[in-house]
């Protein structure tokens, strides 16, 4: 990872360090991962409970897609099999429930609790293939920061 993507895992790292509340953990990582770039169009958490996923805190458009069934759509491909999913184009993805008609890629990185998923980080930009193997790494990594927070509440 280059040294701003560096800088972002630690900014949320120290960020979220001292909270105390699962929903604040949430929301000062995401918004803090959506100032990265201005190609985010919708940047939030989906959080598992049961057998869906709850949509958490996002910046971006209204989403219709608040509850998503595991194994549904991109989001829940990544929650079923425990592995980030990218998507170059969405468009040529039957997978792809459409939050915006703008976004063209997607990134979506599972939160593992051990072998248990509990959430995921789903970012959907406006440009086509936007995600690089450093931002998985970079994403991954932050995941990891927050599922490790997460444990300590």
């Amino acid at each position: 990872m280059d040294a701003k993507r560096i800088q972002l895992v630690e900014q949320i790292r120290t960020a979220i360090s001292r909270e105390t509340e699962r929903a604040r953990v949430l929301e000062i990582a995401i918004r803090l991962i959506d100032s990265y770039s201005d190609d985010f169009n919708w940047t939030g958490f989906y959080m598992v409970e049961g057998d869906v996923l709850k949509v958490g805190p996002y910046i971006g458009p209204v989403t219709e897609h608040t509850v998503i069934p595991l194994g549904r759509g991109i989001c829940g491909a990544a929650a079923t099999r425990k592995t980030t999913v990218v998507v170059d184009d969405v468009l040529a993805d039957p997978r792809f429930l459409a939050c915006s008609i703008h976004t063209r890629s997607e990134i979506v990185v599972p939160l593992m609790d051990g072998e248990r998923c509990i959430g995921e980080i789903d970012i959907d930009s406006n440009r086509i293939a936007n995600f690089t193997a450093e931002d998985r790494e970079m994403l991954e990594a932050i995941a990891q920061v927050v599922v490790e927070k997460l444990r300590q509440i």
